[in-house]
């Protein structure tokens, strides 16, 4: 469907995650569509291992799994968007450019249903939020670990936890992920600038 958009070009196509991995590390382009299910073995595999060694790809995986397990798995491993394999071809192309320019895009289907619990107006939420906080929801967009975030924020890793218990608290929701698919619907995902 991508190589139909003349402003999109599709420069390698692979089956195995062994050669997505090959792929990846020689060419980097700056977006990999990754199937969930490969023939030797998971496509989150290969998102994992794009992040661990900081290549400079964005990861869209493209799932036939409405299931929350695969999606959270996804995105805790650091993909930047899933889709179904029931989008359209609109919706391939928007969310294929949305998570090359570095946003998010989760399929409508799945956000509707981890976001559907009754909880306060959107709005009310957001400002329960500290910056510290703000920051802490910006790394867990970017698939960061509790230790990783500590790192990067120059924190205790006890003290993340705590940032990330309040997080859940605060938001109403059950999990890291929940938290994730809240803050890129609410555009929260970006990194308060320092002053």
């Amino acid at each position: 469907m991508l190589e139909r958009d003349p402003d999109i070009v599709v420069i390698d196509e692979v089956g195995s995650v062994e050669r997505a991995l090959v792929s990846a590390r020689r060419l980097r382009p700056r977006l990999m569509v990754i199937d969930v299910e490969l023939p030797d073995g998971s496509g989150i595999g290969i998102v994992r291992a794009i992040v661990a060694e900081n290549l400079p790809i964005r990861c869209l995986m493209l799932s036939a799994h409405d299931d929350y397990v695969y999606f959270a798995e996804a995105l805790s491993a650091g993909a930047g968007g899933y889709l179904l394999k029931t989008a359209s071809a609109a919706e391939f192309v928007a969310a294929a450019r949305t998570v090359t320019a570095g946003g998010n895009a989760i399929d409508g289907s799945l956000s509707h249903r981890l976001t559907g619990r009754r909880r306060p107006p959107e709005e009310e939420l957001i400002h329960r939020l500290t910056a510290r906080e703000l920051d802490v929801i910006a790394a867990l967009v970017r698939g960061r670990s509790n230790k990783e975030i500590a790192l990067e924020l120059g924190i205790g890793l006890r003290t993340i936890e705590s940032y990330v218990s309040a997080i859940l608290s605060k938001l109403g929701v059950r999990s890291r992920t929940e938290a994730t698919v809240f803050a890129i619907e609410h555009h929260l995902a970006s990194p308060r600038q320092s002053k």
